[in-house]
């Protein structure tokens, strides 16, 4: 299954105290903050995205 993402960058910095972020880069999806404060790596990022996608009920390659 292949899943699409739209991904934007935020420079507003009361957009971005408002979604809770304390450090920098961010990551958010739906409104939730998924990791914040350093930058992670490939295979951290499709675990995180991953995670936060099957809270929503989607099912990625990385749990098939």
């Amino acid at each position: 299954m292949k899943v699409s993402l739209e991904v934007e960058i935020i420079g507003d910095i009361r957009l971005i105290k408002a979604a809770g972020v304390e450090m920098m880069p961010a990551m958010a999806l739906e409104g939730k903050l998924l990791h914040q404060g350093r930058t992670p790596n490939v295979r951290e990022t499709m675990t995180i995205l991953s995670s936060a996608l099957a809270e929503h009920g989607i099912k990625t390659a990385l749990e098939e």
